[in-house]
């Protein structure tokens, strides 16, 4: 997959909205970050770099599967849960 430098404003309201902190927590420190420099690097106060872009990655699967527990598409999950 291919990032730009900071994430657009939907894809970090996606990334937000369809995924938990637990869940986030859990990317960050498999791909040996810490929660805050995800959390960063979703909010676009750090750049994308060759060395996180795996973690973006896996945390946009995470979203997914969260989407397909529950049937929807991604972007249809995301348009569900984002007013709750």
């Amino acid at each position: 997959m291919k990032y730009s430098k900071t994430i657009s404003d939907e894809l970090k309201d996606i990334l937000k909205s369809c995924t938990t902190v637990a869940q986030r927590k859990e990317v960050a420190e498999s791909n040996g970050l810490s929660i805050h420099t995800l959390n960063s690097i979703i909010t676009g106060n750090r750049k994308i770099t060759t060395k996180n872009n795996k973690c973006i990655s896996e945390l946009l699967r995470v979203a997914i599967c969260n989407a397909k527990e529950m049937h929807f598409s991604l972007l249809d999950y995301y348009q569900d849960i984002k007013y709750l």
